[in-house]
């Protein structure tokens, strides 16, 4: 006789949890950074946008907004852009800059770290830039040149010249620990326009781009240590006139 009845099968079958909606967003904006397509000081599109592109509602948006925001991925300021913020750390930042106001030998510490990626930075920039990396390079050297006719300051320029070159090697570790490092020295590269060398760095600058434009990767290195080096000598001078502590 059949059995009319079977002994049913039990696998381990998981329960099925519903996801809300902020999370899926979270999800996508994080990897489009950790993947690289969403860069160190990228701006997001506004809210309006945002809504239109995931098709979802305001409310949703801005929760995962807050989330991403207080995990450290990105930095909502008032009546300015969302951007995208470095993964590296704020607890690695904080502690070394006080020290830095003072102390010309984390200054100088700091500047062998930036030394290490900037150098292979743009030796990979010049093997790997397209031609829109290129235009921004462009853009930034003609922004140098108006900049110095006009007797301003290229404190911003000098920082996005080198985030640029980070962003051109294609390295998404490499941007985003270079993004952390300018948190640090930001101020810092202020001090090389003190010595009334604005036209000097310009020059070093056009340099290394002319380096990084012909794809001559191994110039391109040679070019931004010569570069470093007239910086960090720049920096030591600043200091060490004003008898701040500890010159090399």
């Amino acid at each position: 006789m059949r059995r009319e009845e079977e002994e049913s099968v039990q696998p381990d079958y998981e329960p099925i949890k519903q996801v809300k909606v902020s999370t899926l967003i979270v999800d996508q904006i994080k990897s489009h950074i950790v993947g690289g397509n969403l860069k160190p000081g990228d701006v997001l599109p506004s809210e309006r946008d945002l809504m239109k592109s995931f098709n979802v509602s305001r409310s949703s948006l801005r929760e995962a907004l807050k989330i991403l925001d207080a995990t450290g991925f990105i930095e909502i300021a008032q009546r300015k852009r969302t951007r995208v913020k470095s993964i590296v750390p704020d607890s690695f930042i904080e502690p070394i800059r006080p020290l830095l106001k003072e102390n010309l030998e984390t200054v100088l510490e700091v500047h062998d770290v930036r030394r290490c990626l900037e150098s292979w930075n743009a030796y990979y920039a010049a093997e790997r830039a397209t031609e829109e990396d290129i235009e921004g390079l462009r853009r930034n050297i003609e922004s140098m040149e108006k900049k110095i006719k006009d007797n301003q300051s290229l404190v911003d320029e000098d920082a996005d010249f080198h985030l640029a070159i980070s962003s051109a090697s294609h390295n998404k570790i490499q941007t985003h620990l270079m993004y952390s490092i300018y948190a640090l020295i930001r101020d810092t590269v202020g001090i090389c326009y003190e010595t009334d060398e604005s036209r000097d760095i310009l020059e070093e600058h056009q340099n290394i781009f002319k380096a990084i434009k012909d794809k001559n990767s191994e110039l391109a290195r040679r070019m931004m240590n010569a570069h470093l080096d007239k910086v960090q000598a720049r920096v030591h001078r600043f200091f060490n006139d004003r008898k701040i502590l500890h010159p090399r």
